[in-house]
């Protein structure tokens, strides 16, 4: 029996003719829709009309030419807002998991206005001491993983504003404080895939965080682990491979 089910042609062709935008051809001519769609260029001048006209498609007059529309920018937002929402709900549960695994602190972390926030944080169940961090505070980019990680993702030009316009605080004498040694911290954490802090914030207390990226390569958060410096350099390879394992895994879902 066959399942496949039925669909609506002019829906379909409709689609098809948004499909063809991208950042490879951001506008296109009614002829160059025509030939990608394979359809005549009467009809689908009529499908396009109708695109503009619930301005899914959005016309040039002076080039002739058209380009995805306005009504993509709410949905965009709302599409975001739920993408965000199913990447918090599928990591949270992970973090005690993670927590016990290797007896240290986990943490989640996002990305809001270019600062880095945690969300959620678990501790292991067996442990002596809790390492904690206050929800919604800012971490200082330069001196913690995280911080390094969600540095490490961005251009080149972006983090060169970053280091000329912030004076770089010293919390420990193992932070970095030179414009030189944090670019080379940079190109070392984009190496390895993730970001180390080894009493660099707090003496005798390191991290190790997993930058979390969406489809368009942005990070948007980290995967954090933190207790004494012994075990996050005793740890690191295992619980980054054990993380990125996770991420990979839940990549196609997004």
């Amino acid at each position: 029996m066959d399942k496949t089910p039925r669909t609506i042609q002019s829906l379909a062709r409709a689609f098809a003719i948004l499909d063809c935008f991208d950042a490879v051809h951001p506008k296109l001519s009614l002829s160059e829709i025509s030939k990608l769609v394979k359809l005549n260029v009467n009809t689908t001048r009529g499908l396009v009309n109708t695109l503009v006209h619930f301005q899914y498609l959005s016309r040039d007059e002076a080039e002739n030419d058209y380009h995805l529309g306005l009504a993509f920018i709410p949905k965009a937002n709302l599409v975001e807002d739920q993408y965000l929402f199913h990447v918090k709900n599928k990591i949270q549960p992970m973090l005690r998991v993670w927590a016990n695994a290797f007896e240290l602190s986990a943490r989640l972390n996002m990305v809001e206005d270019g600062q880095l926030l945690t969300v959620f944080t678990e501790v292991p169940d067996n442990t002596r001491y809790l390492i904690m961090t206050r929800s919604r505070t800012p971490f200082p980019l330069h001196a913690t993983a995280s911080g390094k990680a969600y540095l490490a993702s961005l251009p080149e030009t972006v983090v060169d504003k970053y280091i000329k316009d912030t004076r770089l605080v010293a919390y420990t004498d193992k932070t970095i404080t030179k414009d030189s040694v944090l670019k080379e911290e940079m190109q070392a954490t984009r190496n390895r895939g993730y970001a180390l802090e080894i009493g660099e914030i707090n003496d005798g207390l390191g991290s190790i965080a997993i930058p979390i990226f969406d489809k368009r390569r942005e990070c948007i958060g980290t995967i954090s682990l933190s207790g004494a410096n012994e075990e996050i350099v005793e740890n690191e390879r295992e619980a980054f491979a054990t993380v990125q394992d996770f991420l990979d895994e839940l990549n196609p879902l997004w």
